[in-house]
């Protein structure tokens, strides 16, 4: 059951990365063609300054969904990790990804109630529900308290299996399998940062 739970997050951040990525060249795009057509044509797309807020808010989430996989949200640094015991700097750790699973259930919560809510909504220039623009939010919530929880309890998650799989040195297969490019089961473990990967220090 694990296993498979863990392997569907895996597709999950893939296909969260690949979506982040088309919503940003989307953004570009259609900003940069709405500045031509509005100053070179003195024309422009009605709809543009919307898809490109939903697009924006869309990206955001999910780029704060993928940050708590990897630990990249910046963090007030106030003891040294040099300074203290390490079962100290263990606890800590644990503090902190509670507190990640904690805002993760807030957002799920409130961000369902907001989408149920807006629903009811129009926005004006595409017609579309007003709760789409507030849709990414439970779905980035939901994985922002698996990466809490699965740091929290130290569960084997394959990251080193997806990571070469974006860079493009594994294939698709690769991460269904759990197998490496040479048919050998990979360490699919989730190993807690060190000091130095951590910065050394905590929030």
């Amino acid at each position: 059951m694990v296993r498979k739970l863990v392997k569907f997050f895996n597709l999950l951040h893939v296909a969260l990365v690949y979506l982040a990525e088309f919503l940003l060249v989307a953004m570009v795009v259609l900003i940069f063609a709405n500045v031509v057509l509005r100053y070179v044509f003195n024309s422009g797309i009605i709809w543009s300054e919307e898809t490109a807020l939903l697009i924006a808010v869309w990206f955001s989430f999910i780029a704060m969904a993928l940050g708590v996989k990897h630990r990249l949200h910046i963090h007030i640094n106030l003891l040294s990790s040099a300074h203290i015991p390490p079962q100290l700097d263990t606890i800590l750790w644990k503090i902190r990804d509670v507190v990640v699973v904690v805002v993760g259930a807030a957002m799920l919560w409130w961000g369902w109630i907001l989408v149920g809510f807006t629903m009811r909504s129009i926005l004006p220039a595409t017609g579309l529900p007003a709760g789409v623009l507030y849709a990414v939010v439970p779905i980035a919530a939901v994985v922002i308290i698996y990466e809490g929880i699965v740091h929290l309890l130290n569960v084997d998650t394959g990251d080193e299996i997806v990571n070469d799989y974006l860079a493009g040195n594994l294939p698709f297969q690769s991460i269904l399998t759990g197998r490496n490019l040479t048919g050998q089961e990979r360490p699919a473990g989730r190993e807690r940062p060190d000091s130095n990967e951590r910065g050394g220090d905590h929030a």
